[in-house]
């Protein structure tokens, strides 16, 4: 489901992308100025959508070996009064 929603947001973007690359040169009206601020708006909701579903793909991960040691000479003593 995830990358269902990842490829169809991407492929969203594109097209609005397309369509405001094409309509950005042609504003004569207020409606063609409503028009592309709605394919803004669209361009960053489908931003927003590949930035949630972009877990998808695994990160590498670093084979790091953390080694904790514990040294019980080197504890803090309690002072009894």
């Amino acid at each position: 489901m995830k990358l269902f929603s990842l490829l169809l947001s991407i492929s969203v973007f594109f097209v609005s992308l397309y369509f405001f690359l094409e309509g950005v040169s042609d504003i004569y009206t207020f409606n063609d100025v409503i028009y592309i601020s709605l394919l803004i708006v669209l361009m960053i909701i489908c931003i927003t959508g590949i930035i949630i579903n972009w877990d998808f793909f695994p990160k590498k991960k670093k084979n790091k070996m953390i080694l904790f040691v514990s040294n019980n000479f080197s504890k803090k003593v309690k002072k009894l009064r």
